[in-house]
């Protein structure tokens, strides 16, 4: 028995909310990979960073002490 509709409308909920949850995971692995992708892009610049400085320092301490 169909009481005003009801059925019909918990059916329309259940899928939505289904459908919502399958896309909160899928943006949610995309955020995942892009921290990732973040994670990597910082230690090349730390990397990087700590290279120059310390061509940056040899190249000072060179013209003072030659």
């Amino acid at each position: 028995m169909d009481t005003n509709g009801w059925d019909s409308y918990k059916k329309l909920v259940v899928h939505e909310l289904e459908r919502s949850n399958m896309r909160l995971d899928r943006l949610d692995k995309r955020l995942q990979r892009i921290e990732q992708r973040l994670t990597v892009v910082h230690t090349k610049v730390y990397i990087a960073a700590m290279f120059i400085s310390a061509a940056v320092a040899g190249m000072i301490q060179y013209m003072v002490y030659r």
